[in-house]
């Protein structure tokens, strides 16, 4: 089955760093740097749109200062029913996530999703809690997150006949 929706963690997977802030108009990291997004960021939400996949994020954090951060670097209108809680259980946030699509007629099946994540834990959990979702990490598999394209453009394998 292709993949039909991209989740992206937030955190050192969709920006290159950790205890994110705004102060003013930028957005910084807890030593005071400012926040960049991960590279090929902007290029694989572009990509992703363009080629009708879904896009959303589900992130262990405080949804107030996510949603704000969006705002100020221009990405809200990417996701998709966004989960940012301040709790670690994605499996929750994703499965409420696949929820909300049915309920407004888009029926996803686990091996349609693809989650990117940069906590191997999370990326478990996920699995275990919502089924055979698709999953790469952040910084190991996924060094750039264009390198996500390339995952989706690999020939899906064949059932063994």
């Amino acid at each position: 089955m292709a993949i039909r929706l991209v989740i992206l963690d937030c955190d050192r997977t969709l920006w290159e760093h950790e205890d994110v802030f705004i102060d003013g108009q930028t957005v910084q990291d807890a030593r005071g740097e400012q926040v960049r997004l991960a590279r090929g960021a902007r290029e694989l939400l572009d990509a992703l749109r363009e080629r009708g996949i879904l896009i959303s994020v589900c992130s262990w954090n405080r949804a107030d200062l996510v949603f704000a951060i969006f705002d100020l670097l221009g990405l809200t209108r990417y996701f998709v029913h966004p989960k940012v809680e301040f709790h670690p259980h994605k499996d929750r946030m994703i499965a409420a996530l696949l929820a909300e699509l049915a309920r407004e007629g888009t029926v996803l099946h686990a091996e349609e999703v693809l989650f990117v994540d940069d906590n191997p834990m999370m990326l478990e959990m996920v699995r275990q809690g919502v089924g055979p979702v698709r999953t790469l990490r952040a910084q190991i598999d996924v060094l750039d997150l264009r390198d996500v394209l390339k995952y989706l453009d690999q020939p899906e394998p064949t059932e063994p006949t």
